[in-house]
């Protein structure tokens, strides 16, 4: 085996620069590498490009539909970037993948990107273009870079109709980080796939819970 393992799906899904078994491994999805500084997530890739059209007022290379568009991204990013930079907590949302019909979700804290998030949207029917990724696919893609999961389970869920389904979650833990994998199943469900620091994954373990209307 490589001493280097990597898994892309899209635009980065998630890379490991390591094997499994070692430690520390670097996490990468959106482009941006889990837990690195939000002044290099802002000037680097595809974020950095926009930080830049911005400063040049090039609109049409942050969204060629409309200046006005484009000077709303502009506006949401900076704020996101002073934000983020001065260490307070703040979510922002990235530019995602059309083909694979993913949205990207960062999370700051501190300074550092401390939360990657990954929705995967299933499509109601084939559309030319677009290569939506299911849940048997992206987690197949995980075992491969990381072994088997650490936890592995099921939960039933009800959608809008009240058909049951049952939910595949699995968990896989690190010495530093924690991958996770949490499908949404149905017509209409999604994949979400979440790298967070350790720190990050027992905030959220330790906030209080919300009912799910949709579950049973």
């Amino acid at each position: 085996m490589r001493n280097t393992i990597m898994f892309i799906v899209g635009c980065s899904m998630l890379c490991a620069s390591l094997p499994a078994q070692e430690h520390p491994r670097q996490l990468k999805g959106g482009g941006h590498v889990l837990a690195e500084a939000a002044g290099q997530f802002f000037s680097e890739g595809h974020d950095g490009e926009v930080l830049r059209a911005c400063q040049a007022g090039d609109w049409k290379n942050v969204d060629a539909s409309s200046k006005k568009k484009a000077k709303n991204i502009c506006a949401i990013q900076a704020a996101a970037n002073r934000q983020a930079t001065s260490g307070a907590r703040v979510e922002y949302k990235g530019s995602g993948d059309r083909e694979t019909m993913r949205e990207d979700t960062f999370v700051f804290d501190g300074g550092y990107l401390v939360r990657i998030g990954m929705v995967y949207r299933a499509a109601l029917a084939d559309i030319q273009g677009y290569h939506p990724k299911s849940f048997d696919e992206l987690f197949t893609g995980l075992k491969v870079a990381y072994g088997p999961p650490t936890k592995f389970y099921t939960e039933p869920v009800l959608n809008a109709y009240g058909v049951k389904y049952d939910a595949h979650h699995a968990i896989w833990m690190g010495e530093q980080d924690v991958i996770l994998i949490i499908e949404q199943p149905g017509a209409s469900g999604s994949t979400e796939i979440v790298a967070e620091t350790l720190a990050e994954y027992n905030r959220a373990a330790q906030a209080p819970k919300t009912e799910n209307p949709l579950q049973p």
